[in-house]
């Protein structure tokens, strides 16, 4: 069990120096001033939310325009499918006329 803390503790403690030599080597090389850099991240988070909230606005309207096509294409196939049976339904009558058959009585 000691073993394991102290490996915890290690651990830890790495992290830790790590971090802070790291924060001391970027502030040593970093390649612009701290107000540049933070000019820098500011532009960046305000392009990627704009394109964020463009891409979002557009998927809505893509929803929108795809209910409504879905909406239109089902009544043109409603449509096309009366019109089928209609032309199927004179054509049987058609052929029950040409073999002498009475008409079936329409409902």
């Amino acid at each position: 069990m000691e073993q394991q803390d102290k490996f915890y503790k290690g651990l830890f403690f790495g992290a830790v120096l790590g971090a802070v030599a790291g924060t001391i080597m970027g502030l040593l090389f970093a390649p612009h001033k701290g107000t540049e850099t933070q000019q820098i991240i500011t532009g960046t988070i305000k392009n990627a939310l704009d394109k964020a909230s463009d891409y979002y606005e557009s998927s809505e309207q893509d929803v929108v325009y795809s209910n409504e096509a879905k909406k239109r294409s089902q009544e043109i196939i409603d449509t096309a499918r009366d019109e089928a049976k209609k032309i199927l339904n004179e054509a049987n009558s058609i052929i029950r006329e040409i073999k002498g058959y009475p008409k079936p009585q329409e409902s």
